[in-house]
């Protein structure tokens, strides 16, 4: 070749290389946390969760408002009791090592995700699964071992993913697995380095064709809510989520910023000890209810974004029903009667729990200064994650759970009401076993709850979840207190980020104008 010909060509070669680096579009996003692993069937947090969305997929998902949509299955029979169901899976669909997605990977999942020997952290949430049979290769038929209704939401739930067979197979140790995620969404997996950044990249074969719009993604955990609000002002990064509702401002005054706001199905509570004897009496706990002011509470600790709780369940959850009797408004005067009715003219003394977290501490005490105002004169125990979950969850007896009430909230993954409703009040979800930390028993919520589970049909469901939030609405074993909106913080010219309403963030469908 001709020595100036051969150095034009190089010339070239490098201008070409500059000029598709050039146009290979990134997506940075700061998250509050790290993720903790990258195997869906063995997480248990949204941080996690998310990340994961963009590498695996589910056979259903949910949409912005969390209604079920067909995914990797197109549809689904079953029969009316709820212990068969069959699904027709969705064709030409290949995982990001070029193994199809088919009926038997789908059985090698479900095998995976029912077998409770494993020890996976989300094996509990599909012990129903009996057997999973090939029909077809897009035929699937799932037999459980009992009657459970709400079982295609369940495989909504972000942990249902879909692994390719072939990783399965060759990594069968959960230590190896991790490392080598594989799925059908919209990005392979490039690296994770903890505490630092995890990093996707676009896979050229997803069976959404003209998907994903950018090239590369590249999460980085921030836990201070200033540092990542900063780090979206210096352009460091085009997304954080959560946006700090007290740090809205700060985005809605930068015209390069927006702010993407959406309802959530995230219910905060505080539990109430139904075991110890002030709490035991209905009235007391009705009392609680009626000396909170929900929308200060909202205005303190959301800046007013979201709805007060109207119900056991959030607006957006499948099935819920708006609760008005009794009608738990801003009524201290009505609050008080109620304690002198119970025995207590002169108030009582409860101690409130709550996380370190600047937001929790925050509305516990808006929370403790509105229960003084009718005479229940609360202490503030602020604690780190850890400590929280050894004294609150890890509880053996629940005669040595120390706490009179917990403030937390709760997330319902499956958008389904018996997501919301068993875990918190069902007298078989008491912990350890389950989240029924208020350690509440009653037999007409119980026999609802199960009623609920008992059958596919909607209707029929939909009768027996709406007596079980009217009983639990009047028995209140927790203060209802209301559902936040989700927020996130972008550049102004990106759009298709969001969070879901369960909390997980969107991002498969991003695109900068």
């Amino acid at each position: 070749m001709n020595p100036i010909f051969r150095r034009t060509a190089l010339a070239l070669g490098l201008t070409l290389s500059l000029a598709a680096a050039a146009q290979a579009q990134d997506l940075r996003i700061s998250m509050y946390a790290d993720i903790t692993g990258l195997d869906p069937h063995d997480t248990s947090d949204n941080v996690s969760y998310s990340v994961q969305s963009g590498i695996f997929e589910r056979l259903f998902q949910f949409d912005a408002k969390m209604k079920l949509q067909p995914w990797l299955a197109t549809s689904y029979t079953s029969n009316d009791s709820a212990t068969e169901f069959t699904l027709t899976l969705r064709k030409d669909v290949t995982f990001q090592d070029g193994t199809p997605f088919d009926a038997a990977a789908v059985k090698a999942n479900l095998d995976r995700l029912a077998d409770q020997t494993k020890g996976l952290k989300r094996n509990s949430l599909y012990k129903m699964i009996a057997k999973v049979t090939v029909l077809a290769p897009d035929q699937v038929k799932i037999e459980l071992n009992q009657s459970f209704g709400a079982f295609i939401n369940t495989l909504a739930h972000p942990s249902a993913v879909m692994w390719s067979p072939a990783i399965l197979k060759q990594y069968p140790e959960e230590a190896q697995l991790r490392l080598h995620p594989v799925g059908t969404g919209p990005f392979k997996f490039v690296t994770w380095q903890p505490g630092k950044a995890v990093t996707l990249a676009k896979y050229d074969g997803y069976w959404q064709k003209g998907w994903p719009k950018v090239d590369n993604v590249i999460f980085s955990p921030s836990p201070e809510d200033a540092t990542r609000v900063a780090a979206l002002k210096s352009g460091q990064v085009d997304a954080i989520w959560p946006l700090p509702s007290d740090l809205i401002a700060t985005v809605q005054s930068d015209s390069k910023l927006a702010v993407q706001r959406d309802p959530s199905i995230y219910l905060y509570y505080m539990a109430i000890n139904t075991q110890h004897k002030p709490l035991n009496d209905v009235r007391v706990r009705q009392a609680i209810n009626y000396a909170i002011d929900r929308d200060l509470w909202l205005k303190v600790a959301f800046a007013g974004m979201g709805k007060p709780a109207s119900s056991a369940i959030p607006e957006g959850v499948q099935f819920y029903q708006k609760q008005s009797a009794p009608n738990y408004r801003y009524a201290p005067d009505e609050a008080k009667a109620l304690l002198k009715a119970a025995g207590y003219p002169n108030g009582l003394d409860l101690k409130l729990w709550v996380t370190n977290a600047t937001a929790s501490v925050r509305a516990a005490q808006v929370l403790k200064a509105q229960l003084a105002t009718v005479g229940i004169r609360a202490t503030v125990t602020p604690m780190d994650s850890g400590t929280r979950n050894a004294k609150l969850w890890g509880v053996k007896d629940p005669k040595e759970a120390e706490f009179d009430l917990y403030y937390g909230g709760w997330s319902t993954s499956t958008g389904d009401a018996d997501w919301a409703l068993r875990p918190l009040y069902a007298t078989e979800s008491w912990v350890p076993t389950s989240y029924n930390v208020s350690y509440f028993s009653n037999a007409e919520a119980d026999k609802a709850i199960a009623g609920g589970l008992a059958t596919a049909d909607p209707a029929k469901r939909g009768e027996a979840y709406a007596e079980a939030q009217k009983v639990l609405w009047k028995e209140a074993p927790v203060a209802f207190l209301g559902t936040p909106d989700n927020l996130v913080g972008k550049r102004s010219t990106l759009s298709g980020v969001s969070m879901l309403p369960d909390g997980n963030f969107l991002f498969n469908q991003a695109t900068f104008k």
